[in-house]
């Protein structure tokens, strides 16, 4: 338990400090709803919605509006994510160097991940209502927003613990997440009903908030799926902390250890 709430305190520590990523937030939210708002027709748009195989006719400007949000969402967290478990890897490894079990470092770390990821998503569903105020569920949009936003997380810590460079992982993660979340925008992909897209980590969350936002059915089957994300992406964390820490655990020889008869002490005559 003490190492538990070691590595929590120590998580949310390293989120608050992220003053980029959330200026992020607060500045940059608002002003792109507000430009896609005013830029997308309200024309409907048909939208494959797969938990009940039929098809939606639904407000492109509102789809629009779920799109952003779940952009925005994978970009900012994700790269938050990559970003603070690069900054703190080099103190990760001492912490594990001096006791703290891997396991419980990955638990403590995604559980920060879900608080944190849960409050960031509850923002931008406050950003939306300003801008779509009569969504059918908006529980149900917040859910969608919060998944993606831990699947994200997951996988910028992830991409964090393969890189040793920011700017790499920066562009893996924009260019990802926004091929990810365009092919699911009916309003800019033609092929964004197709089957293939469920394969990709947006697409879960993309029918919950759809499902949300122009029903009134809770599309329980996708919570699954997400959660299926989450459980891979933490099994892969947890294998890659320990492999990243296994390297600096093990001890170097010296140069005297390693036979370098000039460092070793000479005898002395009586």
């Amino acid at each position: 338990m003490k190492q538990f709430v070691t590595v929590l305190k120590y998580s949310f520590k390293e989120q608050m400090t992220n003053r980029f990523a959330f200026g992020l937030l607060i500045v940059f939210v608002p002003i792109w709803f507000w430009l896609l708002g005013i830029i997308t027709p309200s024309a409907p748009l048909a939208f494959k919605f797969r938990p009940t195989h039929t098809y939606l006719h639904a407000s492109g400007h509102d789809i629009t509006l779920i799109t952003a949000g779940l952009n925005l969402l994978t970009m900012i967290l994700g790269f938050m994510f990559f970003h603070s478990i690069q900054r703190s890897l080099d103190f990760d490894k001492r912490l594990t160097r001096a006791g703290l079990s891997r396991f419980w470092f990955i638990v403590g770390s995604t559980i920060a991940l879900l608080a944190v990821t849960a409050v960031v998503a509850l923002y931008m569903i406050l950003i939306l209502l300003l801008f779509w105020p009569s969504p059918h569920n908006i529980f149900e949009i917040w859910l969608g927003f919060w998944l993606v936003s831990i699947t994200y997380g997951s996988l910028g810590r992830i991409i964090g613990m393969i890189l040793n460079s920011e700017l790499p992982g920066f562009f893996f993660i924009v260019m990802f997440s926004m091929i990810d979340v365009f092919l699911q925008n009916p309003l800019g992909n033609p092929a964004a009903n197709k089957p293939f897209l469920q394969f990709f980590p947006s697409y879960s969350a993309m029918q919950l908030s759809v499902a949300g936002g122009f029903t009134h059915i809770f599309a329980g089957s996708q919570v699954l799926l997400a959660l299926s994300w989450l459980i891979s992406f933490f099994l892969i964390s947890l294998v890659l902390f320990y492999f990243r820490t296994k390297i600096t655990n093990s001890i170097q020889p010296t140069p005297v250890e390693a036979g370098d008869e000039k460092l070793r002490p000479q005898p002395q005559e009586l």
